[in-house]
């Protein structure tokens, strides 16, 4: 543990261990990784090269729960309750919404204690959207005029990678116009859900005021106005 904590994440370790049951496992793709079931813990570890900045990143995560904030199980919860939005949101594209968002929430975080930016993610460095990927994202979105629903899971996968990225170097905004031109109604609701995201508290939650429930309702509702205006079946 000298190797994974110090003075800066050391409190959030004891909040951490206070309310779980926690162990270690050596992580096979030697990177770091949380699993959280009920009130156990597993951390994923890479020992050949301990890193308390990655392992900080993962307390985050279950510091998350503590405080009560399940965004990424309330996600799946909610797409799954709809056959349509389950036969385009691939299970991928869930975990992957559900990390970018709890990102937004840990980032500022992590920061205050004292971590670099550069360490947060391990491609904190590569840019979330190419030319190359965008250009396949035009060229394949709509077929005739009717949206191809194979690729609205690439679309949101790249929307949120987008919007969640930590690093201010990628100047997005001639993706994030081309994205808007591509679907409208889509940009905005994922727009919308992430900018409303950002506004939920984790401390001095108010119950009615900064539940993430009402977030995850009301992009419920966009994507449902989204399906009807397309005609998505």
């Amino acid at each position: 543990m000298k190797e994974l904590l110090d003075y800066r994440n050391q409190n959030l370790w004891n909040e951490i261990s206070k309310d779980y049951n926690i162990s270690f496992e050596d992580s096979l793709s030697k990177e770091y990784g949380c699993f959280a079931q009920n009130k156990n813990v597993i951390f994923y570890i890479d020992k050949d090269n301990l890193s308390k900045s990655s392992f900080t990143h993962e307390m985050l995560h279950v510091y998350l729960r503590c405080k009560d904030c399940f965004i990424s199980g309330g996600l799946n919860n909610t797409i799954r309750q709809n056959s349509i939005l389950s036969s385009m949101f691939s299970q991928e594209l869930l975990e992957h919404m559900g990390n970018c968002l709890d990102h937004i929430k840990m980032l500022p975080i992590y920061l205050n204690l004292g971590f670099e930016k550069e360490k947060f993610l391990l491609d904190f460095y590569e840019n979330k959207c190419t030319s190359e990927e965008l250009y396949t994202l035009k060229q394949n979105y709509k077929i005739q005029s009717s949206i191809n629903q194979n690729a609205v899971d690439f679309y949101i996968g790249k929307l949120f990678a987008i919007l969640a990225d930590p690093n201010t170097e990628f100047d997005y905004s001639k993706e994030l116009e081309e994205f808007k031109k591509i679907d409208p109604i889509l940009f905005e609701a994922n727009n919308k859900m992430i900018e409303n995201w950002k506004e939920i508290k984790l401390e001095n939650r108010k119950v009615w005021d900064d539940d993430y429930h009402t977030v995850l309702f009301g992009y419920y509702q966009d994507l449902e106005n989204w399906i009807l205006i397309n005609n998505l079946n």
